[in-house]
């Protein structure tokens, strides 16, 4: 999606509460710069633009406060639009140009729920004749591709979060071989569920977490993060939470008795997210699964990348798909 090239560009992340972005003026990660922005309630609802005109102005005077203008800039795929299918092809068609066969097969023996889809392909196996689809409508990251060109930005990779997300914990040595991993990214408005055996992604589902947005307040702080808190009783999101941690247990049981006929099942849970609510949900896999959970945290962040935190994985993913 989109290509190009330089020494100095931006990772972006935008969703309905907050702009964050890991700026590179040189290859080194060490020498990034971390930028964060609380966005205002009702400009992005779920993964849609609602209002582009609010959405303009924000961002056009980030980039002048950041100073990048004219930069690369590289952005998430919308999590809820993103679909995955497995798909066979022949065996002369090498991985390189497994993007234009699917763009050729695309409504002839490749069939998708939506017209003019943008995709990507991964293969977990060269030259096994099977890789896995990715695909989203294109009309909400060609919004974003549009707003981020208008304030003087170059976009040039959209990428999807699963994926930078599997990138950096790859990068960190989090996965054993002929292991299974189900891997939940937690945010203040859903979860991305990922199962994954290092080299294939098995299962793919983002569930939105019910909440009113403007119940959260923002705060930065003097580092320039930006915490959330809730103006609310907390109980009332929490009674959100409970379902979606319930909802872990059926996509276990799925993928080991509907998917695997009980020979397979996930041997590790792995969470982590910027939810202001992390530490309850960690609490709460602990006390409700028996199997294995690996906490991803600011720690284990700062042992490759002192000066990020968790709440960057996905962004420093995305930087690790252009340096390396």
């Amino acid at each position: 999606m989109f290509k190009s090239k330089k020494n100095r560009f931006v990772a972006l992340e935008v969703n309905e509460y907050v702009i964050r972005a890991i700026v590179m003026n040189s290859l080194d990660i060490k020498q990034a710069v971390v930028y964060e922005h609380p966005l205002k309630a009702g400009i992005i609802e779920g993964d849609t633009i609602r209002d582009e005109m609010a959405l303009f102005d924000e961002l056009k005077e980030l980039v002048a406060a950041w100073g990048v203008k004219r930069h690369d800039v590289l952005f998430f795929v919308p999590d809820s639009s993103v679909m995955m299918k497995s798909f066979e092809h022949p065996a002369d068609v090498v991985s390189a140009k497994l993007k234009a066969y699917v763009e050729m097969e695309l409504g002839r023996t490749i069939h998708l729920p939506f017209a003019h889809p943008l995709i990507d392909v991964y293969d977990e196996k060269p030259n096994d004749g099977e890789a896995t689809l990715f695909a989203a409508p294109s009309d909400e990251v060609n919004k974003m591709a549009g707003l981020l060109d208008d304030v003087s930005l170059n976009p040039t990779v959209a990428d999807i979060r699963t994926l930078s997300t599997i990138r950096y914990l790859e990068t960190l040595k989090a996965f054993a071989d002929h292991k299974s991993y189900l891997i939940t990214d937690w945010s203040i408005a859903g979860v991305s569920i990922c199962i994954y055996t290092p080299g294939k992604i098995e299962f793919l589902r983002y569930q939105t977490i019910e909440t009113i947005m403007n119940k959260w307040q923002s705060q930065q702080i003097d580092d320039g993060e930006v915490q959330f808190s809730y103006d609310g009783e907390i109980a009332e999101y929490r009674m959100q939470l409970v379902d979606q941690i319930a909802e872990i247990d059926r996509i276990l049981n799925f993928y080991r008795f509907s998917l695997y006929k009980g020979e397979k099942a996930v041997d590790e849970l792995i969470v982590l997210g910027d939810s202001p609510e992390i530490d309850h949900i960690v609490s709460e896999i602990r006390s409700n699964y028996e199997t294995p959970m690996t906490y991803i945290g600011d720690q284990e962040v700062q042992s490759l990348n002192p000066q990020l935190k968790s709440r960057h994985i996905s962004l420093i993913g995305l930087v690790y798909k252009e340096v390396n």
